[in-house]
């Protein structure tokens, strides 16, 4: 039950953090010229986020949702989180990608 719990916490955090980096995104105002350097701010933003999310994921779901019992079942929830931070570093990418594509027009367009 703890591992389904680390699965779901660091997917919810994945989409958390994909909806942020839209928001940023959208909040940057495009810029005029030849040379304008918004799409390379949008960009940085949305890897900073990247960075960010497994970090983040693992340490509130370490220190925050840790279960209270047993070794082996703070072993099973911890190797669970382990792998579901590393599923959601995915999703995010993945997700990231295709949002990308399907928007490739707009202020998201300019993330890969």
């Amino acid at each position: 039950m703890e591992s389904a719990s680390a699965y779901i916490f660091t997917t919810i955090t994945a989409f958390i953090f994909l909806l942020l980096s839209a928001l940023i995104a959208n909040a940057i105002k495009f810029e005029g010229g030849s040379n304008p350097k918004d799409p390379q701010a949008r960009k940085t933003w949305f890897w900073i986020l990247a960075i960010l999310n497994p970090i983040l994921a693992f340490l509130l779901g370490y220190f925050v949702f840790k279960p209270d019992a047993n070794i082996m079942v703070v072993n099973n929830y911890v190797s669970a989180l382990s792998m579901g931070t590393a599923i959601g570093f995915v999703l995010y990418i993945l997700l990231g990608f295709v949002l990308s594509k399907v928007f490739a027009n707009g202020k998201i367009g300019h993330w890969f």
